[in-house]
């Protein structure tokens, strides 16, 4: 199974729709993707997401389910020098000085996260990620593993000579489902899936608008899965049209390559 990210067009947050940068980004990503193979399509309900959805849907006979869990992850917090700021936007001193942003089972016990009951915000996303997930037969393990029990599509005997590391491995779950939302909430469910701190992820990673991430199942051991990025960020469909990579959540400019 493939798990796809795509984060919304270049925004009008004023109008909670996407700029005309960002349409010309839709085009291309629209071109991009209408040769994929989609199994389902989920939808944050704000408007640069659906906008950006929409786009890709026309070429696909696909239904999408709009949820509001996938909604931006922009809960607000009072950060450690009592500023009203959003909970995945930190100064890097103040992030790299408080040792628990780094761990998976601490991140949330500060005063900052607990001002704004971030934790109730995770869980719902994580739930929902997980409800989402159990449709296809994979139940995680335990909340303090990122690992999932799912119907065996690896044989005992193909993983006893590790077949999985040779390059012409089988497909062995052609589902995928593709998610339309925004830079926070994606975070938000890769950490859950990794087991990565979201506060890492949010400070320490950025991906474009108009971006595909892609996360793989990687079944070593019969019916148990670990998740893997195997894409981040990817824009090429914007360099391959020409069209200048968006800054958007990101304080500086752009290098593409």
């Amino acid at each position: 199974m493939h798990l796809i990210f795509v984060r919304h067009g270049d925004p009008d947050y004023v109008n909670d729709n996407v700029t005309e940068k960002g349409k010309k980004e839709l085009e291309l990503l629209a071109a991009r993707t209408k040769d994929w193979n989609v199994d389902e399509v989920f939808v944050s309900p704000m408007g640069r997401a659906d906008a950006t959805a929409r786009a890709c849907l026309k070429n696909w006979n696909v239904k999408p389910q709009t949820v509001k869990w996938l909604r931006e992850f922009d809960y607000r917090i009072k950060d450690d020098r009592g500023n009203d700021r959003i909970a995945w936007d930190w100064l890097p001193r103040d992030y790299f000085s408080e040792k628990k942003y780094a761990d998976i089972k601490k991140w949330w016990s500060t005063k900052s996260m607990r001002s704004g009951n971030i934790l109730r915000h995770y869980n719902e996303v994580c739930n929902g990620i997980d409800n989402i997930l159990s449709c296809y037969d994979y139940s995680r393990v335990s909340p303090d593993m990122p690992v999932y029990n799912c119907f065996p599509h690896l044989t005992a005997e193909e993983a006893a000579v590790d077949t999985h590391l040779i390059p012409e491995q089988k497909d062995l779950d052609s589902k995928n489902i593709v998610f339309f939302c925004h830079l926070g909430v994606m975070f938000t469910i890769l950490s859950h899936l990794t087991g990565i701190s979201p506060v890492q992820l949010w400070q320490g990673f950025f991906v474009a608008p108009s971006s595909v991430t892609i996360v793989g199942a990687e079944e070593r051991i019969p019916g148990e899965v670990a998740w893997r990025i195997q894409t981040m960020g990817d824009t090429s469909h914007l360099k391959a049209g020409g069209e200048k990579v968006s800054a958007s959540g990101f304080y500086g400019s752009c290098l593409s390559y």
